[in-house]
């Protein structure tokens, strides 16, 4: 019997060559047995639905067991076979009939590369590891630079673990710009960062994260398009000041969860550079552009609007001219944020922040003295030396660069061009069919959303909704939000099922009120102008039962 250094022989050989591959990788077909058996295991009880559908279990409990590590290995298909119960109820991205959040599908090459790279571990913190790996990371980094109009020589980019983090980064080195030493003796109270009310929430989290706090987050108000109210966002900035206190970070909307709003750079840095010499500042307040979903319509910036050579039509390149316009300005802000992962067709997760000048990042250098274990070449690129990270996956920056250049700045025009084109269809078909029912009231979003407000039967708000009517607004805030949680609640067949969801603020009221809608927003490159008509009869269907047999309909009426 022969055996290796193990001691374990060859149940153990054989064990082993099933699960990892060897050193010539010349078992790799099990690898790819394995994937096949994966996929065929999730995509055969995938069901009709844009939801995975559920396992119903008797007895209540999980139907894939109670976390009890067995004491010897299972079989490999045995386990495999237990994705379709893991998957229950996981929404589905490449179905034409979901549209939930900025989710799209990942593309095949995005993900062969993914899969590729990460049997080799490359730990992108550094580089005497990871090698040329990273030079994926710096291709990224000089692509994304000169979409923004940054100068690619003189930028520099990370790969990070999110748009939080990227929200992070950015805050981080402007504390860094308004008090140097405060990695070593903490931020002085009072330091602040300026954004807008509709940021998204990881703005103000990472003011809690990094030890500055939440309260000293200063929202500046919003215009009803969701962009920012400049002359709020300066007063917020002069209260700052005005009191000594230091401001570390001004965050403009490069493209909101909502509307695709986009604030002008120019202004805000111009806003920046002014108040600096006012107040007499000793450093420069940080301008970041939250961009991580925007990011990807700098691929319009060189696109010829006027030939339009790929043909959209002309309400589209109306909402592109306006987009590119606002996104021109971007090049003025200190530093940007992009989740490849949203508008980029990437898996999860791969996310960059870019700064126009990259030496920016070496405020975030930490004492070298304490790192030796993990570097020892010094000569290398080593990131980890100031990345918060200190295990970075280099597989993602592979395949991020790698999935880009598949698509290029014409397949990523495409495939947003074809978003926005849906969305209009969708607007189309809510006017011609659920008129009285359903009203579209962001008509003039920046990008694919489509919000969705839900109207009792009747009512005269559906056909002009007075938006300075707070009693009427919170009215029908609470009609279209009964409706939702109905409409989540029930079982329907399969082929009958859509996939949306709802937003508590599709954009405030001059009174200051949030504005609950139902939110359509689809990615997938099969979603159809057939599609989007089908999703409006389906919602259609799904509220008149709803108004049939709620019982607090009245309720609604009554309020009037």
């Amino acid at each position: 019997m022969t055996t290796d250094c193990s001691g374990y022989g060859d149940d153990f050989a054989d064990w082993r060559n099933g699960l990892f591959l060897r050193p010539d990788g010349d078992n790799a077909d099990e690898l790819v047995e394995l994937i096949r058996r994966a996929l065929d295991e999730a995509l055969s009880h995938q069901g009709a639905g844009p939801v995975y559908p559920r396992w119903d279990q008797e007895d209540g409990r999980s139907p894939v067991g109670g976390g009890h590590l067995p004491e010897g290995p299972v079989a490999s298909e045995t386990v495999l076979s237990q994705l379709p119960r893991w998957l229950a109820g996981s929404v589905k991205v490449h179905h034409h009939m979901f549209a939930k959040n900025v989710v799209p599908p990942p593309s095949f090459v995005n993900l062969a590369a993914l899969c590729a790279v990460s049997l080799f571990m490359p730990n992108g913190v550094t580089g005497e590891d990871a090698a040329e790996t990273l030079t994926a990371e710096l291709s990224c980094a000089q692509a994304m630079a000169r979409l923004a109009g940054y100068d690619p020589d003189q930028a520099g980019g990370l790969f990070t673990f999110g748009g939080t983090a990227t929200n992070l980064y950015a805050i981080n080195v402007g504390i860094s710009k308004a008090q140097p030493d405060h990695a070593e003796r903490g931020i002085e109270p009072g330091m602040a960062v300026v954004g807008s009310w509709p940021a998204h929430y990881s703005q103000k989290s990472a003011c809690a994260w990094l030890g500055i706090g939440s309260r000293n987050y200063i929202s500046a108000a919003s215009l009803p398009d969701q962009t920012t109210d400049l002359e709020s966002m300066e007063a917020a900035c002069r209260d700052v000041l005005a009191r000594g206190h230091r401001l570390a970070c001004i965050m403009g909307a490069g493209g909101t969860t909502s509307n695709m709003a986009v604030d002008d750079f120019g202004e805000i840095a111009a806003m920046r550079d002014r108040l600096a010499a006012e107040y007499g500042l000793d450093y420069t307040p940080h301008v970041h552009a939250d961009t991580v979903i925007g990011w990807a319509y700098l691929c319009f910036i060189d696109y010829d609007l006027h030939r339009n050579p790929l043909g959209f039509s002309p309400p589209v390149v109306a909402k592109l001219s306006r987009l590119v316009e606002r996104l021109r300005t971007v090049r003025h802000a200190d530093s940007f944020g992009t989740d490849f992962h949203k508008t980029g067709f990437a898996p999860y997760t791969s996310s960059m922040i870019i700064m126009r000048d990259g030496r920016d990042f070496s405020r975030l250098r930490r004492d070298g003295g304490v790192m030796t274990p993990l570097f020892h070449d010094k000569d290398a690129y080593n990131p980890g030396t100031f990345t918060l990270e200190t295990s970075r996956s280099a597989a993602n920056m592979v395949a991020t660069w790698v999935g880009l250049q598949a698509l290029g700045k014409q397949g990523m025009r495409k495939l947003l061009g074809h978003a926005l084109e849906t969305a209009e269809a969708l607007r189309r078909h809510v006017d011609a069919v659920a008129a009285g029912d359903v009203t579209a009231i962001n008509k003039h979003s920046y990008g694919p959303d489509v919000f969705l407000r839900c109207y009792p039967p009747d009512d005269p708000a559906a056909f002009e909704e007075d938006f300075s009517d707070t009693n009427s607004v919170r009215r029908i805030n609470q009609y279209t939000s009964d409706l939702f949680a109905w409409l989540s609640r029930q079982r329907v067949p399969e082929a009958e099922q859509i996939a949306l969801s709802k937003t508590s603020a599709a954009f405030y009221t001059p009174a200051g009120e949030p504005v609950v809608a139902l939110r359509v927003y689809s990615l997938n490159p099969y979603f159809s102008d057939s599609h989007a008509r089908e999703l409006v009869a389906r919602l259609l269907k799904g509220k008149r039962q709803f108004d049939a047999i709620h019982p607090d309909t009245d309720v609604y009426e009554g309020a009037r």
